[in-house]
């Protein structure tokens, strides 16, 4: 199998492709066994003509067969036969002592030879589809047959020695390997480190879906991991300078709403879309009424019910007609022609809604720049994680309500039941705005927001400064810790006020109420959103 007694291996004694020629073992050896076989025959036929012998397994072996590949068998090649359904075939001593010896190690060397272990040089691999399948609602004990134990093992063998093997477990990626190939001799040392960090980010995150779909989505565990694939790159992030990406869940399992949207026209979606469509669609999901919200800088800046989309639209629009200028705007309910016409009017970046009518799409297609995105489900995310420097916070995704029926009324005057209705519409925007957060509402729809202040009572006078807020409602996501935010907003005419309450100085701001006259609800739930 080897000549000598002895086996040293130099830099001389590799070939101009990186990998060991004939006269130091009997002949150059890939292991091909994919799931996804798509451009497999090709792929294969390239490594035939470059020299090597082709090993496979079950139905990667009979579709290189039947293209009339001279093709071994891996059974017949370890001498020991698939068993267990298949389960084991790879897992074997000729296989990954051929994967795993370093070619530059004489010990390794005379360990293979004395084994009767050959250099597996090549490993083209992919596996079975647990991402898929983990979401199509098959029985765990069939789910569990698409877990791949052979593949990930091969694949990481391969990694692990990417300096003496190449492994490719990404069909995307045989072009540019021929490619290289050609043009250079062989696979250069960037390469060979690449396509072994693809494998590791893919097992890492094949690992992770097996172990959400074992453990389920509803605690937060020991060990925390994602598994996301790149839906593409973006422009940049924030800002021009910044580099960006958009990842989409690996597994349709973990589907949320923006994994699986549709884009019917417009421009690619920056970074700065995604984050304000997300906010955005959080929003306009938080109704079980018709809805329109409209989202600038991934702050809302005009919210409105409606019994037609065109006229939340419009009421969202008029709450705030400067800010809304290159928003975006977000429904839950499908969308007409008549509100495209009425939307095509101003530049907005992004519209969403769960769909449209044919006339509508035809009335936005005269916009080409404006991005038209059906989004198939509500906000469903469970947990949310926000990254700070040198680790990650996850928590619960807010989605706690408290009803009408939770309030407590501690002030004499009590909310009529036109100010009740108007105080639930304000709370549900109020959770979506960023703390320390006021919305300011009347007759379904907001008459001003105040946004992210570091002092409740300015978030208070930027909520009513815009707009005639006399009779209007006033929702605070979190208590007023003095009097004196309840005393501007009854200077600005606000009639009834819903906050958490429990405050230490409640006290303070249920006087100041019952001095001006305001109804106040408590609701026993904070939403700060930061």
């Amino acid at each position: 199998m080897f000549p000598g007694s002895t086996i040293e291996i130099a830099k001389a004694d590799l070939d101009s492709s990186g990998f060991f020629p004939h006269d130091s073992f009997m002949t150059k050896r890939a292991l091909i066994s994919v799931y996804d076989k798509t451009d497999i025959v090709d792929f294969a036929r390239f490594l035939l003509n470059k020299g090597f012998s082709l090993l496979s397994t079950g139905g990667t072996y009979k579709v290189l067969t039947a293209a009339g590949l001279d093709v071994t068998e891996v059974a017949a090649y370890t001498g020991d036969e698939e068993i267990l359904d298949g389960r084991v075939k790879t897992l074997h001593p000729k296989i990954h002592g051929g994967l795993l010896a370093r070619r530059d190690d004489p010990a390794h060397l005379n360990t293979m030879r004395q084994k009767g272990i050959d250099p597996i040089d090549v490993v083209v691999v992919n596996l079975y589809p647990f991402f898929e399948k983990s979401g199509s609602g098959i029985p765990l004990n069939e789910l569990v047959e698409f877990i791949d134990i052979g593949g990930p093992t091969m694949i990481r063998s391969a990694a692990k020695n990417h300096a003496h093997v190449a492994v490719v477990c990404d069909p995307s990626d045989y072009k540019a390997i021929q490619d290289e190939w050609e043009k250079a001799g062989g696979l250069g040392d960037a390469t060979r480190r690449r396509l072994a960090g693809k494998v590791f980010a893919l097992t890492g995150a094949y690992d992770s879906a097996v172990a959400k779909s074992l453990l389920g989505v509803d605690e937060a565990g020991e060990w925390l991991s994602g598994s996301y694939r790149k839906s593409s790159d973006l422009r940049y992030g924030e800002n021009p300078h910044q580099k960006a990406a958009w990842y989409v869940p690996s597994s349709s399992a973990s589907f949320g709403a923006l994994s699986d949207f549709i884009q019917h026209q417009g421009k690619e979606l920056s970074f700065n879309n995604l984050r304000d469509l997300d906010g955005a669609w959080r929003a306009v999901s938080e109704f079980d009424d018709l809805a329109c919200i409209g989202v600038k800088h991934a702050a809302p800046c005009g919210a409105a019910l409606g019994k037609t989309v065109l006229e939340a639209w419009t009421k969202a629009r008029d709450a705030d007609p400067v800010s809304i200028f290159g928003g975006i705007v977000t429904f839950n309910r499908d969308v007409d022609d008549s509100t495209a016409e009425s939307l095509s009017e101003l530049f907005l970046e992004v519209i969403a809604a769960p769909g449209y009518t044919e006339d509508a799409l035809e009335v936005f297609v005269k916009k080409k720049n404006l991005r038209v995105l059906t989004i198939k489900r509500p906000s469903c995310d469970i947990w949310e994680a926000l990254p700070v420097d040198g680790g990650i916070c996850l928590q619960e995704v807010d989605r706690s309500y408290t009803s009408e029926s939770d309030w407590t009324i501690p002030t004499q005057t009590k909310p009529t039941p036109e100010q009740s209705a108007d105080l639930a519409f304000a709370w549900k925007v109020v959770k979506h705005v960023k703390s320390n957060g006021i919305a300011v509402a009347k007759d379904g729809a907001t008459l001003g927001i105040g946004t992210g202040q570091p002092n409740r009572v300015g978030a208070v006078k930027i909520a009513v400064e815009g707009g005639n807020t006399q009779g209007a409602v006033l929702a605070s996501d979190a208590f007023f810790p003095f009097d004196d935010a309840v005393k501007a907003a009854a200077a600005a005419g606000i009639s009834a006020i819903i906050q958490p309450g429990g405050s230490v100085r409640d006290a303070d701001s249920i006087k100041a109420c019952d001095e001006a006259g305001l109804a106040m609800v408590f609701t026993g739930r904070r939403h700060f959103r930061h």
